[in-house]
Order: structure tokens, then C-alpha cells, then sequence
């Protein structure tokens, strides 16, 4: 059987799928900016801006994946096992940002 071309696979994504793929593309587009604001030698504090921008949707796009697997994991399973909650709950932890950190760029 021949595989499926990417654009084929891409049609046929449910849509929280798609919806995560073009959350990654607005993400991927900001860090084009970015660098764009680099070479063209933008203000540093707006350039801090946007990368706290993009930090911040790549958090979301996180926490979106693990919702979206907890939610696939209840739904087709009844609960995740004991060995994959804990893998879950450390990326979580992974995932949180340190205490007392705020939007600025310099940690």
C-alpha cells in the first residue's frame, strides 16, 4: 500500500489536530518575525516583547497537546496507567513556569 502524501494526511486530521498544527504555524511565523526584528536591528524591548509573546503561545501549545492526550486517554481508556500519569505529571512540572517568574525575557 503506498503512504499517503503529507497534504492527504493533513485533509484528513480531526480538527483539534489542525487547529494545533496552525497554533504551531502562528508560532513559527512569530520566531520568522523575530528574527526578521534582529537582523533589521529593532529596539531591544521590542524584540524581548515578541519573544515573551512566542514563549508564552508555545506554552499554550503545550498545554494544549497534554489536554488533548489526558482527554484521548479517559475517553479511550478509561484512565491512563500509573507508569504513563507520572510521565504526564512530569512534563507538567516540565512545563510550569519557575515560581516568581514573570513576562520579562531575563531569568
Amino acid at each position: 500500500m503506498a503512504k499517503k502524501s503529507l497534504i492527504d494526511q493533513l485533509d484528513t486530521l480531526p480538527p483539534q489536530r489542525k487547529a494545533m498544527l496552525n497554533r504551531l504555524k502562528r508560532v513559527e511565523g512569530q520566531l520568522r518575525g523575530i528574527q526578521r526584528m534582529i537582523i533589521e536591528e529593532q529596539p531591544c524591548h521590542t524584540i524581548l516583547i515578541q519573544l515573551s509573546a512566542a514563549r508564552k503561545a508555545m506554552q499554550q501549545a503545550c498545554i494544549e497537546i497534554l489536554k488533548n492526550y489526558v482527554i484521548g486517554c479517559v475517553e479511550t481508556r478509561g484512565a491512563p496507567d500509573m507508569a504513563e500519569l507520572e510521565r504526564l505529571i512530569g512534563a507538567l512540572i516540565d512545563l510550569a513556569p519557575p515560581k516568581g517568574d514573570g513576562d520579562s525575557c531575563s531569568s
